[in-house]
């Protein structure tokens, strides 16, 4: 049986808890919630930076390639779909808010 070092799965579980987080926060609703959108953008942030960790970790050669590859594929997916998801409502949502300020706005 292999044997892992310390701390070489942590790449593989950040990237699937991050994930798990945006699917949450993504396909939890029925509706489209527009105060979701930052979370999600934190989250696309988030894989962006532990795609970097598993690339730190891939140079060093301390781990097995193939637990970070399969961490950055999840991460990139995961990136991926978030900003899909953004930049897919982001227009929505600034439209509908231009349009409540526009109804509260105080008649002159």
């Amino acid at each position: 049986m292999a044997q892992f070092r310390s701390g070489s799965l942590v790449p593989l579980i950040l990237s699937t808890l991050i994930a798990a987080a945006s699917a949450w926060l993504g396909l939890g609703a029925n509706e489209i919630y527009c105060d979701r959108l930052p979370s999600l953008t934190i989250c696309a942030t988030l894989s962006a930076f532990a795609i970097a960790l598993c690339f730190r970790q891939l140079g060093r050669g301390e781990t097995k390639r193939w637990l970070l590859i399969s961490a950055i594929l999840v991460a990139g997916a995961t990136l991926f779909t978030d900003a899909h998801f953004v930049l897919k409502y982001r227009g929505f949502c600034a439209q509908l808010q231009e349009q409540i300020r526009e109804t509260h706005a105080p008649a002159k």
